[in-house]
């Protein structure tokens, strides 16, 4: 794992500018130097300006939070050079590795590419990268991917990981942080039970969030949120204590007069999501810790930097995906509005299928949408993607 500092980010942005292609020292020993090489020739080719940065982002990196495409965004707003940027994404298994695709301006057809890649040569990345370089430049990746999509529907294969989160106890019967006892054998069985099912209700054509969910046997729902539940909780803690050190750590630059508004932001954001986590508290409430705990890393690494921060709308679907890159209509509480959406959301949208994973908690024994729940302001504001003063929202009586 590696953490991007300023000289780090300055040093990134210069070798781009040389050859369109930069690797962290901790790849070295999986990117070699004639990998590298032959990943510029293949730059060098693509019809459009390509950026290849391979690094494996601290979730306490300064500056981008542990998310790729801030850091494309970093290099985009420092140097102005637009282009397709390829990433590399978290990585949730260490023996495997896949890409993440970033253009300026938004291209939202481009993932296919990088999905395909990690299919075909999921513990080779180097080979990734030059297969996603190879199929940016051709027309192949939409029917290799559709393809996958076919094939893993058939058989049942795919990662299918949703992240919906579990039962609160906030509609207090919509679950709690509380310990039930449920002993927990067997999950990895359920989850990828879990998996089939939201794949094949990804690719069904019920795009306007009518109707319930897949509703699975209650004890199976039970399990699988309860174990996601702890999972959620973990996160929220970690991020919440990654983000306090961080401001513990600042060095601020009091000649940076322009950073002081998203300084105080970052505290306020830190103060409310450490005290949701300290007090009792409900699945929907840790999801939004998170969401409050990434808003405050944004705001502090614009404040180191000296500069204004406002935030941005999340993903309607899910607060946990990446930025929202676009607008699509929705039916938000039976009215439609248009809701910001993340690249994978806005291209299930566009393809008149509902977006594999959507936020939902369990009420009563059902799973539903988190903005078909009274929340209070997670679900009137969509986390922040309907209202982006969610910190305001919270706050107002």
């Amino acid at each position: 794992m590696s953490r991007i500092d300023e000289p780090t980010l300055a040093d990134l942005e210069a070798e781009l500018g040389r050859d369109g292609v930069w690797v962290a020292p901790a790849l070295r020993e999986v990117v070699t130097a004639r990998d590298e090489a032959r990943i510029e020739e293949a730059v060098a080719d693509q019809p459009t300006p390509t950026y290849v940065a391979l690094v494996e982002l601290s979730y306490d990196d300064p500056l981008t939070g542990g998310r790729p495409e801030e850091l494309a965004f970093l290099v985009r707003d420092d140097t102005g050079r637009e282009g397709t940027y390829l990433l590399l994404g978290p990585r949730y298994d260490q023996s495997t590795y896949e890409l993440q695709v970033q253009a300026f301006p938004d291209e939202y057809d481009l993932y296919p590419a990088p999905a395909v890649a990690a299919a075909e040569l999921p513990q080779d990345l180097p080979g990734q990268v030059l297969r996603t370089l190879e199929l940016l430049r051709t027309e192949e990746a939409d029917t290799l991917y559709d393809e996958l999509r076919e094939q893993e529907a058939s058989d049942g294969s795919g990662d299918g990981t949703g992240t919906g989160v579990p039962a609160p106890g906030a509609a207090e019967d919509a679950g709690s942080g509380t310990d039930v006892g449920v002993v927990l054998a067997g999950v990895g069985l359920v989850l990828a039970l879990l998996a089939a099912v939201l794949l094949l209700r990804r690719r069904r054509p019920v795009p306007r969030a009518r109707g319930t969910a897949f509703v699975l046997p209650d004890t199976v729902v039970r399990t699988v949120r309860e174990a996601e539940d702890r999972r959620h909780e973990a996160l929220a803690e970690e991020a919440v204590l990654a983000l306090g050190e961080a401001i513990d750590a600042a060095d601020l630059d009091p000649r940076r007069a322009g950073g002081l508004a998203a300084w105080q932001a970052a505290l306020d954001h830190y103060d409310v999501a450490s005290r949701i986590l300290h007090r009792r508290h409900s699945a929907a409430d840790v999801v939004g810790a998170l969401v409050l705990a990434r808003r405050g890393r944004e705001a502090l690494t614009a404040a180191v930097r000296g500069r204004d921060w406002q935030p941005t709308p999340s993903c309607y679907f899910h607060p946990l995906h990446g930025g929202a890159r676009s607008r699509v209509r929705w039916d938000h509480l039976d009215t439609w509005v248009d809701v910001p959406a993340c690249r994978d959301c806005e291209v299930a949208v566009a393809r008149d299928v509902e977006p594999r994973d959507v936020l939902d908690f369990v009420e009563g024994d059902r799973p539903a949408h988190y903005f078909r729940l009274d929340l209070g302001a997670w679900s009137r504001t969509g986390y922040g993607s309907l209202d982006t003063d969610l910190l305001g929202a919270l706050l107002r009586p």
